[in-house]
Order: C-alpha cells, then sequence, then structure tokens
C-alpha cells in the first residue's frame, strides 16, 4: 500500500499541472484553477477515511468540521444573537470533527467500499452538487472531476503497490482498491450505486460541461499551452 506522501504527491501534481494548463489556456478563471488543485490532491487522500487514526483521517475530517463552522457561521451571521451563533458554531465542528468521525468509523472497513470506483464518481458528484450553489455548472463538473481523479489516483497507487516487482508476485492486498463494489456486500453496494445515481439526478446539468470538453476550442487552446501544434 502507498504511503500518505505518496498519495498526497500522486494526485496533487498532476492535479496542480491539469489545473495550470487550464488557467494558461484561459478556459478557467484563477480562483477555479486554485480550487482544482487543491480538490484534486485532496482526492487522493479521501479514500483513506476508512482507516482509523489515519493521518489522512484527521485531516479531512479537521478540515470538513472547520469548513462545515464556517459555513454555518456566515449563513446565520446577523441573523442571531452572537453567544448562541457561537454555541451552534462550536456544536457543528463538534459534530463533524468527532461526531461524523465516529460514524464513519462504525460503518467502514478498510479497503472496503470507500475503496471503489463508484465512490469514486459518488463524491465528484457531491462536490460538484456542492459547488453548483457557487459557481457555473461547467465550473461545478470540473471541480467534481478533479475530486473523482484525485480519487482514482489513489486506488490506482494501492494496486500498483501490491505488486511485488523484485519477488515478481502479487501481493494479499491486490484488488481490493480498484474494483466496482463488494460481492460480500451486496446491499451495502446496490446503496452505493442508488446514492450515485441519485447525486447525478440532483446534480448541475451537465451539458455545458461536456461540450466544453469536447470541443475544438478547448484542445487547440491546450496544445498551444503544451506547444503540441
Amino acid at each position: 500500500m502507498a504511503n500518505f506522501r505518496t498519495h498526497i504527491a500522486g494526485a496533487a501534481i498532476p492535479s496542480v499541472a491539469a489545473a495550470g494548463t487550464l488557467f494558461a489556456a484561459d478556459l478557467i478563471p484563477a480562483e477555479i484553477a486554485v480550487a482544482a488543485a487543491f480538490l484534486g490532491a485532496l482526492g487522493g487522500i479521501l479514500p483513506d477515511i476508512d482507516a482509523e487514526r489515519s493521518l489522512p483521517t484527521r485531516i479531512i475530517f479537521g478540515a470538513l468540521a472547520l469548513a462545515g463552522a464556517c459555513a454555518l457561521a456566515l449563513a446565520l451571521r446577523g441573523q442571531i444573537a452572537l453567544p448562541l451563533l457561537g454555541a451552534l458554531v462550536l456544536g457543528a465542528f463538534l459534530l463533524l470533527r468527532f461526531g461524523l468521525r465516529a460514524l464513519t468509523g462504525w460503518l467502514c472497513v478498510h479497503r472496503g467500499l470507500v475503496h471503489t470506483l463508484p465512490m469514486a464518481a459518488l463524491v465528484g458528484v457531491v462536490v460538484a452538487d456542492l459547488a453548483a450553489f457557487v459557481a457555473p455548472s461547467d465550473h461545478a463538473w470540473l471541480l467534481g472531476a478533479f475530486t473523482s481523479a484525485g480519487f482514482i489516483v489513489h486506488l490506482v497507487l494501492d494496486e500498483l503497490f501490491s505488486v511485488d516487482l523484485l519477488g515478481v508476485r502479487l501481493k494479499a492486498s491486490f484488488g481490493t482498491a480498484l474494483k466496482l463494489g463488494i460481492r460480500r456486500q451486496p446491499i451495502g453496494t446496490l446503496v452505493l450505486y442508488a446514492a450515485l445515481v441519485g447525486v447525478v439526478v440532483l446534480g448541475p446539468p451537465i451539458d455545458r460541461f461536456a461540450r466544453q470538453i469536447t470541443s475544438q476550442r478547448t484542445h487547440r487552446a491546450i496544445a498551444g499551452v503544451l506547444h503540441l501544434r
């Protein structure tokens, strides 16, 4: 299994390069490029939320708790008394940091359903759904795509590190990361796919994003930055 540094570098380097290329090609604004690079790197450690007491787990739930508390503070600012606002923000932070972490620790098994391709797709669509509240639909889907890509990089690295090239053999962990589901958990796998369909249906329109990533203008702009023409 790849370690934390390998996962974060393996996802961050291509994410920064891809986001930088899109920005240099004048296809996305600077703030979207920064967010895409960050989410791609974050996606590279997201699968390890199913590992108890791991560094990625602490980072992810700490960041999630801080983001949730800040979002609540901004949403309720000026609407309720300051002491009550402070109590609610603190409660939200503790609930996300410790309550949600305890729940995922109870539900998840390491290298279980979290380490699957449909989960990679699910987190990307969820990011796109949330980003659509503050960004155009094409940018929202782009941010989701970066998150899923980083997630998949993590799974690929786990599989690559499951191959012992020196001994020319496969380790016991081979095949436990890059998979479509778990036969031993048919109900959980079905729920995962149902959740994926649900968030896609509820998500922003994808047609504009699809047109942009397939357009000749986009391809020419990227080729120009990479000096491929």
